[in-house]
Order: structure tokens, then C-alpha cells, then sequence
């Protein structure tokens, strides 16, 4: 018992100490891009008509979040605002609960909240003080008709316009709102004098599906994190999209590949999971690991102290949630009803657990878009699974030389992920494929520091133009 405790202090330690996660340490709030799940509220007169002012796209969330009206209080009450900070947290919490009880006012709402596996829209409604939900498809009809009230009619997955082609819609979603003038009889006329079309946004975009406008191609930057520290190992990745590093994960290595790269756009995907899905298979395995390679002498058997068995099912579950993440990336890649017509090119930096994280993203994404270049630092269990290189402009691996006839020493060896090579990497015969290990004389070699991202900016301090593995 007392080594097990000794092995799991040890462990929090080793990494803690090199990630530096400490309560000074400032991290950047985050910017969602999207997720799976948009919602919409707003509140609805004794009409039907919608009350000016009160139509709220506030967030979007990779959970399907619905009041349970049978097992809810009839006496609940609840403000607007907080009812949607109230969604939000359930929908952020790291907990796997599906349904969640909270107790308002003296009465109680429950939620049902199950995770998506495809773009779906939750739109609540208020009416004579009461909330109630429900999933709706992509797209969110609306007319209004006489003095300028607004309706809610239906949802589909088709946007119509008049005098143009329809188009269909797999990701993001829109609103559409038709004016009708009156008839003879007072009642509505057959078709819409005029249609507006809004992305969740709320930029409106009618005039982009009539003039069939086609949008310029990009580029874009993904950088994939890895595990997070032993303090976040039950926060698993939330499965979003963001335009910020908000843990401040890369230590601003970032910055030297956007400088490089000079992408049009950069996202950061989470793919941070617990240690049970790595190699070490726990946090003691990793600690055990930690003191036979650090102690270790000299023998041919020296780097059997790293935990090198491969951990499929881990591995398979981290790639699972990567389809996820690359669903929802693809509702802001195809962001305008006809995005889908233009095919972006996409260059990513992996890192760690990232790789295999990364290798769902983009079995979910590879036909929608360009595969650019693959730049995968440490990679993590790296000779389980892997692509078709040749698809990509330039793949290189960077990382310890573990494996080779020249290998560094066992305690110069990354022991967190220790290296092999990708899954086929070294069959290709390309001269922009390929593995860069860490250089003979680079000072910052160590169990866990040559691991950590903080110790890869020999990448740009060493490699000079013209030579493999040079960003650019």
C-alpha cells in the first residue's frame, strides 16, 4: 500500500513539475468555436408570435440537453438568464451523468442531457412562464405575415428560397425567415415577398446563397494537445473546437509554427484523456516506470523499464472521440450553406495522446477537405494505427531515437510516450516523410522532458532550411 501511494505521488510530481500547473499559472479563457448541438431560446406570446428581444442563440454544446417536463415542477420558476447559465454548466460538466436534478425556487427541474454523435439543433420556448424543449433539425423556419410579428412554423434540413435551387444542410444551422403580404381575404398569400436567411450568428447570408457565391479556399492550422496533467485526468476532452490555446498547453511553440506557416485561421482540439488509455494503463505503471528507468544501470534489457505494450483499447477510445471533434469542426468548416463546394486545406501539429485523437479528426474530415502537412511531436502509441502519408504534402515525426541501433541512453529517452515509429512511416520512400529525432546534444533529454512540448523548439533552433523536417 505504501508504494502504491509513493508510485501515484511520484507520478503527480514528475508531471505536475514539468507541466507547471500551479494556481499562478494564468490560463486565457476559452473561446468555444462549435460543437455538435446549437441552441436556441426565446419566448412566445399567447399567439405564438415571438416576443421582440427574446430570440437568444447563446451557445452551442456537444450534449443534448432537455427539460424532463413529466418529472419537473409545475410550481418551478426560473429567469431566462439563468436557465441558460444553468444549461451551460451541465452541459461543460466533466461528469458522464445523464440525467441531472436541480432543485429552483422552491421547485424542481430536471434535465436530461445524453451526448451527440451528429449536428442536431435544441430549441427551448417559453410560454405563460413556462420552459419547454425540444430537438429540432438544422433549419429553423419563421414568417411573419402582419404587423411585423414573427412565427415559428417548422424545421428541416433543406433551405428554400424563391427563384433559387435548395439547399441541402448536413452541418451548421440557419434561420430562415419568410414575409408574407395579406391576401384579399386578410389571409397570407402563396409565396414570400421576401426571405431573409441567418447563420446561428446571426449574419445574415441571403444574398450569398441567390448570387451562388462561392467562397476562396483557405488554410488552416489544427494543433492537437495531449494529456494535460494529472490534475485534469478525469476532465476529458469536451470534444469542441476553439481558436485559442486556453490552457496555455504549447507553451508558445504555437506561435513559431502560425509565424511559419502563416495559416488563414488556427484552432486548438483538445485531446486530453485520462492516463488508462495510454500504455501506461494507470498512474502506478507510469510511476513504477518512472523509478526503474531513472535508477536503471546499464544492460542490453535497460529499456524494458518503459511501458512500450501497446494499450489498443485506449488508443481506440481516444480515436473514437476524435470522429467526434471532427464533426463538429466540420459544422464550422462548412459554415455557409454552400461551404461544401470549396475544398480548404488543413495542416496539423499533433502531440502526445493528440495522435490518436487527431487520426479520428481526420477519418471524419479527410474527404471534405486537403490534407496539408502533419506534423506529429511525441507521438503516443504511434505504431498502432496510422494513414496513407502519401495523401499529405509532408509528414515528420519528431521525438527520442528509442529503437535504434544508436539510441540514447535510458534516461535520456521520453519514458511518458516512448518513441516508436508511426504506423508506416518508415515504408515510404518520399523525401517529405519521415523521422527527426531529438539532437545528439540538445540539454533538456530526461524521462519527462523529452517529452514535454516545452523541449521541442529545436525544431526551429536546429533544422535550417532545405533540411528535413524544416517547417515551412
Amino acid at each position: 500500500m505504501k508504494l502504491k501511494t509513493l508510485l501515484f505521488i511520484l507520478f503527480n510530481w514528475s508531471i505536475l513539475s514539468a507541466i507547471g500547473q500551479n494556481e499562478s499559472f494564468h490560463r486565457p479563457n476559452f473561446q468555444t468555436k462549435t460543437s455538435l448541438v446549437y441552441y436556441y431560446f426565446w419566448e412566445e406570446d399567447i399567439d405564438g408570435s415571438i416576443v421582440p428581444s427574446t430570440l437568444f442563440t447563446p451557445f452551442s454544446l456537444n450534449r443534448v440537453i432537455l427539460i424532463d417536463t413529466l418529472k419537473s415542477s409545475k410550481k418551478c420558476v426560473i429567469a431566462d438568464s439563468i436557465l441558460r447559465q444553468e444549461i451551460l454548466k451541465i452541459g461543460r460538466n466533466f461528469s458522464h451523468k445523464s440525467q441531472y436534478s436541480k432543485k429552483l425556487h422552491g421547485g424542481k427541474l430536471v434535465f436530461n442531457a445524453i451526448y451527440a454523435e451528429n449536428p442536431q439543433v435544441v430549441v427551448y420556448i417559453k410560454k405563460d412562464g413556462r420552459w419547454k424543449s425540444s430537438i429540432s433539425n438544422l433549419v429553423l423556419h419563421f414568417e411573419s405575415s402582419q404587423n411585423d410579428k414573427i412565427f415559428y412554423r417548422s424545421s428541416g434540413n433543406t433551405i428554400y428560397l424563391q427563384k433559387n435551387k435548395s439547399v441541402s444542410i448536413q452541418n451548421n444551422t440557419y434561420r430562415v425567415v419568410s414575409y408574407f403580404n395579406p391576401d384579399n381575404s386578410g389571409g397570407k398569400r402563396e409565396n414570400p415577398y421576401f426571405q431573409h436567411v441567418f447563420a446561428f450568428t446571426g449574419e445574415e447570408i441571403s444574398e450569398e446563397i441567390s448570387q451562388n457565391l462561392e467562397q476562396k479556399a483557405k488554410r488552416y492550422l489544427v494543433f492537437v494537445n495531449g494529456y494535460r496533467g494529472p490534475k485534469y485526468d478525469s476532465h476529458e476532452s469536451r470534444n469542441e473546437v476553439y481558436t485559442n490555446d486556453r490552457t496555455n498547453y504549447w507553451f508558445k511553440i504555437d506561435d513559431r509554427f502560425i509565424q511559419r506557416l502563416k495559416p488563414d485561421t488556427t484552432f486548438y482540439l483538445d485531446g486530453s484523456f485520462s492516463v488508462k488509455t495510454s500504455n501506461h494503463a494507470s498512474k502506478l505503471k507510469f510511476g513504477w516506470s518512472y523509478i526503474r528507468s531513472v535508477n536503471a544501470r546499464s544492460s542490453k534489457r535497460k529499456y524494458l523499464c518503459l511501458n512500450q505494450k501497446c494499450n489498443p483499447e485506449g488508443f481506440d477510445y481516444r480515436y473514437s472521440k476524435g470522429i467526434l471533434v471532427g464533426k463538429a469542426f466540420l459544422n464550422e468548416l462548412h459554415n455557409t450553406p454552400k461551404s461544401y463546394l470549396t475544398k480548404d486545406t488543413i495542416d496539423i501539429v499533433c502531440h502526445s495522446m493528440g495522435y490518436a485523437y487527431t487520426l479520428g479528426f481526420l477519418e471524419t474530415i479527410k474527404e471534405s477537405i486537403i490534407l496539408g502537412k502533419f506534423y506529429l511531436i511525441a507521438p503516443e502509441n504511434a505504431g498502432y494505427k496510422g494513414l496513407d502519408w502519401n495523401k499529405f504534402e509532408e509528414v515528420w515525426q519528431y521525438g527520442s531515437n528509442l529503437g535504434l541501433s544508436t539510441a540514447d541512453a535510458l534516461r535520456y529517452q521520453d519514458g511518458v510516450a516512448p518513441q516508436t515509429a508511426v504506423w508506416g512511416i518508415e515504408a515510404q520512400k518520399s523525401a517529405h516523410v519521415g523521422r527527426i529525432f531529438s539532437p545528439e546534444n540538445w540539454p533538456n533529454k530526461h524521462f519527462v522532458h523529452s517529452h514535454m512540448i516545452y523541449s521541442y523548439d529545436w525544431i526551429f533552433d536546429r533544422i535550417q532550411k532545405g533540411q528535413a523536417g524544416y517547417i515551412h
